[in-house]
């Protein structure tokens, strides 16, 4: 959907005051970002109502360091402002608001107008031997996506880890200052996430091959 309802008195919302008293203006924002996201992907083929953005995306997005943006979109499932089944976020208070003369879908229009009734939000007809909200092409693209995800995780390694490595390739880079220095900037090298610790190690051990060079001359 190209737009949808937004009250110009939103911020006097009560939970949406508890957001700004603990945030600021950054969780204000951020959970207008995540609500635009959720009603852009919206369409007759996507009634999910389902934050496709995961926290990294997102953090990468707003400039918002990743553990924050965690922290925040927790805090806004606890006040109620989002839903969180198994991992995935949803707005369905978004569906509730939205209007007929937003869409020219007649699957949407269908699905707003049993909103406004009260009525059970069902299944489109042409989805009938589907999942209510998903059809089976989209669960096998969700399924992929989370997959895909899961490899794509990082695990900060351990001092023991580190120093096995570093022993594997015969440097003599410090691991509980490597450690140190990575947990001090949350897994960050400048403001990109670090994917792949083990090239951080390379890259330590070439900074400091000078240094070894330069203390072999000497003697």
């Amino acid at each position: 959907m190209k737009w949808f309802k937004h009250d110009s008195d939103a911020h006097r919302d009560a939970k949406l005051k508890r957001i700004m008293m603990k945030y600021g203006m950054e969780g204000y924002g951020l959970y207008w970002h995540c609500v635009e996201l959720i009603a852009g992907s919206v369409d007759q083929h996507n009634i999910t109502f389902e934050l496709e953005h995961d926290a990294e995306i997102i953090a990468h997005d707003t400039g918002i360091h990743y553990e924050r943006v965690q922290e925040m979109m927790s805090y806004m499932v606890s006040l109620g402002l989002f839903e969180n089944s198994a991992g995935t976020i949803t707005c369905m208070k978004l569906a509730k608001r939205l209007d007929q003369s937003m869409t020219s879908s007649p699957e949407l229009r269908k699905i707003i107008k049993q909103l406004h009734n009260n009525e059970q939000l069902s299944a489109p007809e042409s989805r009938q031997n589907h999942d209510p909200v998903m059809t089976k092409s989209e669960q096998n693209r969700s399924e992929e996506k989370r997959r895909e995800k899961k490899r794509s995780v990082f695990t900060p390694p351990t001092v023991d880890e580190v120093r096995q490595y570093c022993q594997e390739r015969g440097n003599n880079v410090d691991p509980e200052s490597f450690i140190a220095h990575y947990e001090a900037n949350g897994w960050y090298r400048g403001k990109t996430k670090i994917k792949d610790w083990k090239a951080c190690v390379i890259t330590w051990e070439k900074r400091d091959k000078p240094k070894q060079d330069d203390y072999k001359g000497a003697i």
